[in-house]
């Protein structure tokens, strides 16, 4: 059974995945929700996946993108 946390932030990421223009304020939220590695994973394969719909993606999505791939590159230093 999932914990509240995790349904949490399942309910968000869904958001954020049927959204074609998933709001700030939703994934910092999501952002602010991790609580494990593969949490982060999911959510950057989901915001990877948003970039990829479109020719021209979202900047913010890609800043998202470029900034969690830095803290985790760092944090595994």
């Amino acid at each position: 059974m999932a914990t509240a946390q995790e349904r949490y932030l399942a309910m968000l990421m869904e958001r954020i995945r049927q959204d074609r223009y998933p709001s700030l304020q939703l994934m910092n939220r999501v952002e602010a929700a991790f609580w494990t590695p593969d949490q982060v994973a999911e959510y950057v394969d989901l915001l990877l996946e948003k970039a990829d719909e479109s020719w021209y993606p979202s900047g913010q999505i890609l800043d998202r993108i470029h900034r969690i791939l830095s803290s985790v590159a760092t944090a595994s230093q």
